[in-house]
């Protein structure tokens, strides 16, 4: 589709790597805003995102190389080229759900708004990061010939 959002000489921005980090500032943003409408302070709020996220990105990977074993036998260095692709959206957010879980009730947190925080951040971040997915021309789903699909033609 469009794996690349634009390029200047060397430096390359793509459209991945730009649409998930909008997913997680659209994230962000919305469990701020609700946190506060829900009475829970900003750094709390902020303290649970840092460890969301880097719980999510390590369970995500985590996921896809145990999902890839054959593939990192082979090199096992090559688990950690995060930056070569490989998040599975499965493994990431059953690794933030733990995270969360355990945060809130360190944090004494009612689960319910914890829940309330993070509905919609998570739906509106998953939706953008799709946007990422589909750009690059993976995930796509299955072969469809209704006038609205859409074809990759790049293979």
């Amino acid at each position: 589709m469009h794996p690349i959002l634009f390029s200047f000489g060397k430096f390359t921005i793509y459209t991945y790597g730009f649409f998930m980090a909008m997913a997680f500032l659209s994230g962000i943003l919305i469990a701020r805003h609700e946190g506060k409408r829900l009475g829970v302070s900003p750094e709390q709020v902020m303290d649970a995102v840092f460890y969301i996220i880097l719980s999510a990105i390590i369970g995500a990977r985590l996921f896809y190389v145990a999902t890839n074993i054959p593939r990192f036998a082979e090199d096992p260095i090559e688990m950690f080229r995060i930056w070569n692709g490989g998040l599975v959206f499965y493994g990431g957010f059953i690794a933030a759900a733990i995270t969360t879980f355990f945060y809130v009730r360190v944090k004494n947190i009612p689960f319910g708004k914890a829940a309330d925080i993070g509905a919609l951040s998570v739906a509106i971040g998953y939706a953008v990061a799709r946007l990422g997915c589909f750009s690059a021309g993976c995930c796509y789903g299955k072969p469809c010939d209704l006038p609205w699909a859409v074809t990759f033609t790049n293979p």
